[in-house]
C-alpha cells in the first residue's frame, strides 16, 4: 500500500507544480498582451474628477484633522452639519463639473476647429464653476473658523492654506494632462 502511495505521489508532484506556475509553457507577461492593450491610447483631455474637487473642501480637512485641532464634540457636530449643507449647495455645481469635463474629453480627441472651440468653451465654463465651488468653500470656512478658539483658528488656517496650495497645483496638472487645451 505504501509503495503504491509513493509511486502515485512521485507521479502527481510534478504535475501539481506545473499547475501552480500557470502552465504557461514559458510565456512571458509580454506574450500575454491582448489587442486591447495594443490599441489603447493615452488618455485624451483632463484627468480631473469630481472627487478631486470634493477633496478640496476645507470642512472635510478640518474634520479629518480634528485631533490635531483638538476640536470639541460640539465643534465637530457643527462642522459636520456645515459640511452636509455645503455638499447640498455644491451638488449641482459638481454635476456641472462632471459634464464639462466630459465635454472636454470628448472634444480633445478631434482635431477640428469646431471641437477645439467646444473644448475651449467647456474649459471656460469649468473655470467659472470651479470659482463658484471655491467661493462656497471660502464662505463655509469663514463660518467654521468663527467657531474655533485662537489656537485652533491659527492651526486650521495653516492647514487649509497648505491644502489650497496643493489643491490648486493638482487641479492645474489634471486639467492640463492628456493633451487637452491649455489656458
Amino acid at each position: 500500500m505504501s509503495r503504491r502511495l509513493l509511486i502515485a505521489a512521485l507521479l502527481l508532484v510534478p504535475s501539481i507544480g506545473a499547475a501552480q506556475r500557470g502552465g504557461g509553457g514559458g510565456r512571458t507577461q509580454a506574450d500575454k498582451k491582448t489587442d486591447m492593450f495594443d490599441k489603447a491610447e493615452a488618455p485624451k483631455g483632463p484627468t480631473l474628477r469630481v472627487r478631486d474637487i470634493e477633496d478640496q473642501s476645507p470642512l472635510k480637512l478640518l474634520i479629518e484633522k480634528r485631533k490635531d485641532l483638538k476640536l470639541t464634540d460640539a465643534q465637530m457636530a457643527q462642522l459636520k452639519e456645515s459640511e452636509t449643507k455645503l455638499k447640498d449647495v455644491n451638488a449641482p455645481l459638481l454635476k456641472a463639473v462632471d459634464s464639462l469635463i466630459r465635454d472636454m474629453r470628448n472634444g480633445s480627441g478631434t482635431p477640428s476647429d469646431q471641437a477645439r472651440a467646444k473644448v475651449r468653451d467647456a474649459r471656460t465654463g469649468l473655470m467659472d464653476v470651479l470659482k463658484d465651488v471655491r467661493s462656497n468653500y471660502d464662505t463655509s470656512l469663514k463660518d467654521a473658523l468663527a467657531q474655533l478658539d485662537a489656537d485652533q483658528k491659527t492651526k486650521a488656517t495653516e492647514l487649509v492654506g497648505k491644502q489650497r496650495e496643493e489643491g490648486d497645483k493638482m487641479i492645474r496638472e489634471k486639467l492640463n494632462s492628456g493633451g487637452g487645451e491649455r489656458p
